[in-house]
């Protein structure tokens, strides 16, 4: 875990590995509770399968496992074309009527959101699938399938 400037605690997390075989690694916004085991206070944009509220256990290299899920679906949202502040705006109002939060890379390329899974999929993707189809924009989920895109099966009936 590293303490940054402003005095809020992170984790490096393994990501993947790039084209040429390295691994890549993503700080993430988290609080230790434990040894080893942090609750993510901030949904990754690189890293797959957790989101916001979730608590983690760390090994030396970045890898994780989910040791108690906090109830928040993560989906990356990217645009063909820079977002920009104005045309995030429905996306913003939209995930937070549903109790959700949007984070906007500062130079526009990605949109990650933070909602609640008791909102049901049918609305989650319901809200994506319209904004994207009108936005030109791409999206995925974070931490609903596994590597070989079977369900995780996580989160609570709706």
């Amino acid at each position: 875990m590293t303490d940054s400037p402003a005095g809020r605690d992170h984790v490096l997390l393994f990501a993947g590995t790039n084209s040429s075989g390295r691994p890549v690694h993503e700080l993430v916004p988290a609080v230790l509770v434990d040894h080893n085991v942090y609750e993510i206070t901030g949904t990754p944009a690189l890293v797959l399968g957790c989101a916001a509220a979730d608590r983690i256990r760390v090994s030396a290299d970045g890898h994780f496992e989910v040791v108690a899920r906090g109830g928040n679906i993560a989906l990356m949202i990217f645009p063909r074309t820079r977002f920009t502040e104005s045309n995030a705006t429905a996306l913003r109002a939209s995930f937070a009527a549903l109790g959700g939060t949007t984070e906007m890379a500062p130079d526009g390329r990605f949109v990650i959101v933070t909602v609640p899974a008791n909102a049901g999929f049918p609305v989650i993707e319901g809200v994506a699938t319209l904004w994207a189809d009108a936005n030109d924009a791409d999206w995925y989920y974070g931490n609903v399938y596994d590597e070989d895109g079977r369900p995780l099966n996580w989160w609570p009936d709706s």
